[in-house]
């Protein structure tokens, strides 16, 4: 029986998970076997079950006041035991203990329905170690204990925490430690920071560093910093930001509150060339592997005599539900875009693509930086604190250009007859494809063929695999 998997894996999901993809379909109540579904009973002497066979694990307990209390004091422990408490400073508790009790009602049978984030993804990136495992399952028993759960139950629900573990730590030759004596520079410093939280932030950095949790020291680090500032803590910041892309220090920007969400995918202008005498129009379909494609994708047309340039604009990809919106947005070379945050947690926006690589630093609710871009390619963006988070921004030298949405359908209208280069591109399809195509007077159809790139989550700012 998986339960204690489920328990611990909901418990992180919840805080930690990147874009929420819902599961509200209960696995099915758990037996005392180990069955996560049961046979259905067809001997008629067989239908009259025991009262011990008839009550789930759910009921038995003691519902959901009793799996609340349990939750509750679980995350309370969690939440302030020094070894992982810091997983959980971006973390709603209110909300974490919601999603956490629902997930385990739902797990031992219950009517409740998990709506929280995906699992599989969950983990990724977060590096966690033994401590911290250990902390969490101490924590549970903890918390079953001072509620007396029978021996019966509470086995049941610890019973399958052995074979979970490769699934939750990081194997340790995935992680590579910091250099001692930088981390020895970095003790004596802390040593002399007044402020008592900085200061333990500082070392707890310091262990993050010598695990080899390298985003985890740096974000441990960054909060430190946020406390002291920059210069207190300046002379050991390479140390833990080494290997990343360059910061951006300019001072964040504030956002009003009343800023409207944005779309899904971000809206293109009209062309700004002159409406030409004899017109042709293109239209067509994007397929990758000759099959309709998943994900959306940007088509760029460039006249073979050149083309006026689109006027650079000012743009926005937002943080918002822990979703980057637009997902996909194309702007002209030139183009300024800010990033705002209006989660009530912290956000790390980063790339790093060779069209413009960049660090935007940790910040908070209402807060902004913003970055021009200056150079025509595909920017692939995350967020350090949350894997599941991506967005495309197609940075465009092109006169024409459509953004395609997931049927993967096309249309120029107004086009100059002659020869052009073509450049198509989807999120999951590599990188974008080249071709030519002459434009007649009148209608033009054509799909463009693309080769379906390996799917997975962007690595973290040090170039790491999130696994």
């Amino acid at each position: 029986m998986k339960t204690i998997g489920i328990v611990v894996v909901g418990l992180l999901a919840a805080a930690c998970g990147g874009s929420p993809k819902k599961q509200s379909t209960p696995p099915g109540p758990p037996d005392t076997s180990g069955n996560t579904t049961q046979a259905p009973v067809t001997d008629a002497s067989a239908q009259q079950p025991t009262q011990a066979q008839a009550k789930s694990l759910y009921d038995r307990l003691g519902g959901l006041p009793a799996i609340t209390a349990v939750v509750d004091e679980f995350v309370n422990r969690t939440t302030a035991d020094a070894r992982i408490k810091d997983r959980f400073f971006n973390t709603d508790p209110v909300q974490l203990k919601k999603l956490l009790t629902d997930f385990v009602c739902m797990a031992t049978g219950g009517p409740c329905k998990y709506t929280g984030r995906d699992m599989a993804t969950t983990h990724a990136g977060m590096d966690l170690v033994d401590d911290e495992f250990t902390a969490l399952v101490e924590n549970l028993v903890g918390a079953l204990d001072k509620f007396k759960v029978p021996e019966k139950e509470k086995g049941e629900l610890l019973g399958a925490i052995g074979p979970l573990k490769p699934q939750i730590v990081v194997a340790a030759d995935k992680l590579k430690p910091i250099d001692a004596k930088k981390l020895e520079a970095v003790t004596k410093l802390a040593g002399t920071i007044k402020d008592p939280e900085a200061q333990r932030l500082l070392k707890g950095a310091v262990t993050a560093g010598q695990h080899g949790q390298r985003s985890y020291a740096e974000q441990l680090f960054t909060r430190a910093e946020m406390i002291t500032g920059p210069k207190p803590v300046a002379s050991v910041a390479k140390t833990f930001r080494d290997g990343a892309p360059t910061r951006v220090t300019t001072p964040t920007k504030t956002m009003p509150k009343e800023t409207a969400a944005q779309p899904k995918i971000g809206e293109v202008e009209a062309d700004e060339t002159k409406a030409p005498a004899k017109v042709g129009s293109f239209s067509g379909a994007i397929t990758l592997d000759g099959k309709a494609p998943t994900g959306l994708g940007v088509v760029m047309l460039t006249p073979a005599k050149g083309g006026k340039k689109r006027t650079p604009k000012q743009r926005i990809i937002e943080q918002r539900g822990k979703e980057f919106a637009p997902h996909v947005m194309a702007v002209p070379v030139g183009s300024t875009v800010s990033f705002p945050n209006f989660d009530q947690i912290f956000h790390n926006v980063f790339s790093l693509s060779k069209t413009k690589a960049f660090d935007l630093g940790m910040y908070k609710n209402g807060e902004t930086r913003e970055m021009k871009f200056d150079k025509p390619g595909i920017v692939r963006l995350g967020c350090n604190l949350h894997a599941a988070m991506s967005a495309y921004l197609i940075v465009v030298d092109a006169p024409h250009y459509v953004l395609v949405d997931k049927d993967g359908k096309f249309s120029f209208k107004t086009l100059a007859p002659g020869k052009y280069k073509v450049q198509a591109w989807n999120e999951n399809g590599g990188d974008p494809m080249t071709s030519e195509i002459e434009i007649k007077e009148g209608a033009n159809e054509k799909n463009l063929e693309l080769k379906a790139a390996p799917a997975g989550l962007s690595p973290d700012k040090f170039g790491q695999a999130r696994q």
